[in-house]
């Protein structure tokens, strides 16, 4: 997280303000997540919720202590934030912290310890100004490494729907009753943002009941995206005594909110040497460009060490159909008929390292540009273009032209 809101300063070209210095300010707790609007970077921390100008001065800040009144009635909890000197004896926990800036508000989710979810609605310029708040599981209640959450925009009819999209980790071996939650949400959810939307703000059903999109796995989820139509999820999947897998699941968000969680589709990723057991570490969509194209931080063991960097093309083309794999395909309702697992190959390696963590791509005068964290204190970049001559194939697969690209690469001083 640190390192992205480096990278992030560094892109905007602004200059930044040192949190440590004289006159500026130190965060209180850990920090947990971090987002941008156009106007304001969103931090929350164990402690507090901060509100920052892109060059990194504070504007607003927000308790995360406070009071729970009716905690043990269900559906009737309220939190209650105190002065900085009151008595207090819960913290909300935010786990889903997501601008929505056609709508001026800012979404946070989260839990208020051992009781169950919570979630505000945040005036988004002004985030000491409460809208909404209620009582209800948005999102994981508890860790959010192995969980995403990011907005959707959905063709409803004759108009576009935002909704929040959650996928959380989900652990076999895991007692999930022992948070004493009552939830019925599945993996991969889509909830209302406004109430205006069948069912009321934060609701997951609508004019048809939703899909339950389970998994017989251990899922991790370290990214997902929206594309115009196309919604992209990454995951680490292990299945049983099999290897891990990682998977690149699709949803088309074309129809109705039930509509798009039926679309599920799934393929696992292949790294370098084709070998098994790989992980995904990290992620990045390249973004503005003709094709899909994405970078992804391999483990190629499991471990922290032996790690790669690859560019893979997840254009949508049409084989959705074929996109089946068990471990990456969890429909509430299987296919009936088994068809050939289809796998995504790399396109170019991009750098091979160790100890590489996280990776951020920007484009740069015609060159993809990546910034690469790593674990022992690093920061590479590497550039990346393709060649000039990219030819198309004379065949059509599947009634789209696909393109073969050659690639050139280079370390960055």
């Amino acid at each position: 997280m640190l390192l992205l809101l480096g990278l992030l300063c560094s892109i905007w070209a602004e200059p930044a303000q040192s949190l440590e210095e004289d006159g500026g300010f130190s965060f209180e707790g850990d920090l947990r997540l971090l987002t941008v609007s156009n106007d304001s970077v969103y931090i929350a921390t164990e402690e507090k919720l901060y509100q920052l100008s892109h060059d990194l001065v504070l504007i607003h800040s927000l308790t995360q202590r406070g009071i729970l009144k009716n905690p043990y009635q269900e559906n009737s909890q309220e939190f209650y934030r105190v002065s900085m000197n009151g008595a207090w004896d819960k913290t909300f926990t935010v786990n889903v912290l997501l601008p929505f800036v056609n709508n001026d508000t800012l979404i946070s989710c989260g839990a208020t310890e051992q009781n169950c979810g919570f979630c505000e609605v945040l005036d988004l310029k002004n985030i000491s100004k409460v809208l909404h708040k209620e009582p209800v599981q948005v999102g994981p209640l508890r860790s959010i490494s192995g969980s995403v959450s990011f907005l959707v925009d959905v063709k409803d009819s004759l108009q576009t729907q935002t909704y929040i999209l959650t996928a959380m980790e989900n652990h076999t071996k895991t007692e999930k009753k022992t948070d004493n939650c009552p939830s019925d949400l599945g993996m991969i959810n889509l909830h209302n943002t406004n109430y205006k939307q069948d069912g009321d703000i934060f609701s997951f059903s609508g004019r048809s009941p939703p899909p339950r999109i389970t998994a017989e796995a251990d899922v991790e989820f370290v990214d997902g995206f929206q594309i115009n139509s196309t919604v992209y999820l990454f995951s680490n999947v292990a299945s049983g005594n099999k290897p891990n897998k990682v998977c690149l699941v699709w949803l088309q968000a074309k129809t109705r909110k039930s509509e798009t969680l039926k679309s599920l589709h799934g393929a696992p990723l292949r790294t370098s040497d084709g070998g098994e057991g790989s992980k995904l570490l990290a992620s990045s969509v390249i973004p503005d460009g003709q094709q899909v194209l994405w970078s992804g931080v391999f483990s190629l063991d499991g471990g922290a060490t032996n790690t790669e960097l690859l560019l893979f093309d997840i254009s949508p083309d049409g084989y959705n159909q074929t996109y089946t794999d068990p471990d990456c395909f969890n429909k509430p309702k299987k296919p009936e008929t088994k068809s050939e697992p289809h796998t995504l190959k790399p396109k170019v390696v991009l750098l091979k390292h160790n100890h590489m963590r996280s990776v951020l791509a920007v484009r740069h005068d015609g060159w993809i540009v990546f910034f690469i964290g790593t674990t022992d204190g690093l920061l590479l970049k590497r550039q990346a273009v393709p060649r000039a001559g990219e030819r198309a194939k004379g065949q059509q697969e599947n009634q789209q032209h696909r393109r073969e690209v050659t690639w050139s690469t280079g370390m960055l001083e």
